[in-house]
């Protein structure tokens, strides 16, 4: 027998994976947020759509990781896709289309066309 295939008749699931202290501070402070947790309430009673609560606990719009602005969460990956090794050029219109992938939050393309005209 396969081994893939008795840890599937066993109902054993092994999940081995990491979590980034940015994305366990994101998920201390949606547990405090008051919106935050009204939200994860509706979601419990299915009377919101766009919204999800993953296993972790953490709250997603359409997939993307929900991101309060406290503690600088915010510009942190704002600064982040700004000045990455990675980013050529980092414009508002590149940010704009590479952050949502990932993030969500409310008036983000106004946040990050005020964080580009800094530089």
């Amino acid at each position: 027998m396969k081994r893939k295939n008795w840890f599937m008749m066993c109902g054993v699931m092994v999940h081995n994976g990491s979590e980034s202290s940015f994305v366990m501070g994101v998920k201390s402070k949606q547990g405090i947020d008051p919106v935050f947790v009204e939200l994860k309430k509706s979601i419990l009673k299915k009377s919101v759509e766009a919204f999800s609560q993953e296993v972790d606990g953490l709250l997603r719009y359409q997939g993307r990781l929900c991101v309060l602005d406290v503690d600088g969460l915010r510009e942190q990956i704002l600064e982040e896709a700004h000045s990455s090794r990675y980013s050529i050029h980092s414009r508002a219109t590149k940010m704009y289309s590479d952050i949502p992938e990932v993030y969500w939050w409310n008036r983000m393309k106004k946040d990050i066309t005020r964080f580009v005209a800094k530089f």
